[in-house]
């Protein structure tokens, strides 16, 4: 067995050994050194998987955040709809009744859907015109939008008319069937 040579002061030495009548035979102390590099290493070992476990969870975190804002949002909200709406240049006034709405909010674009009820069929065509609607053009059963949303939709229809308008980046659609529903339109915003 190697010997080594004792250091001039004993750092391994607990100061009150003798006193509280702790073994401090040589090979004690010598089994204390041989273990006490375990302790560095263990200790090392916890902050690397411990900052790597941090590291990971917060990746993982910003990720699903990042994520959740750029997956579409769907819920049924009366007002948001018709903020958004007339936002984007829906005009309402006193006795247009909004009596469903819905936002589907994601990155980077969001859109409302309403389902508005006037009092009659000249209100409508004065809401469509005070919004800036052009002049309808006949809608097929098939096309985008026709029935969908729920149930909340037109009911397909060879008497449906559809009109659109852009601003900026702001779409308004208006679908109306002015034969079998002449008081109801049904409004898409979509913001780009």
């Amino acid at each position: 067995m190697v010997e080594y040579a004792q250091p001039a002061v004993d750092i391994f030495r607990y100061p009150y050994a003798e006193e509280l009548g702790v073994d401090e035979s040589p090979d004690r102390q010598q089994a204390a050194r041989r273990f006490r590099w375990w302790e560095g290493v263990v200790a090392v070992l916890i902050v690397v998987v411990g900052v790597g476990a941090g590291l990971a969870g917060l990746r993982w975190a910003l990720f699903e955040w990042i994520d959740r804002s750029m997956l579409p949002h769907t819920y049924e909200s009366v007002d948001s709809a018709t903020g958004m709406a007339e936002r984007m240049g829906l005009i309402l006034v006193d006795g247009d009744d909004v009596v469903y709405g819905e936002v589907t909010s994601a990155f980077p674009d969001s859109n409302a859907y309403l389902v508005v009820v006037t009092p009659s069929a000249d209100r409508l065509a004065q809401l469509l015109d005070r919004s800036g609607f052009p002049p309808p053009t006949s809608v097929t059963p098939d096309s985008f939008g026709v029935g969908s949303h729920k149930g909340h939709g037109p009911a397909p229809s060879a008497t449906l008319v559809r009109s659109e308008q852009w601003r900026s980046t702001n779409f308004l659609t208006a679908i109306w069937d002015p034969i079998r529903d002449p008081r109801r339109v049904y409004i898409s915003a979509t913001q780009t």
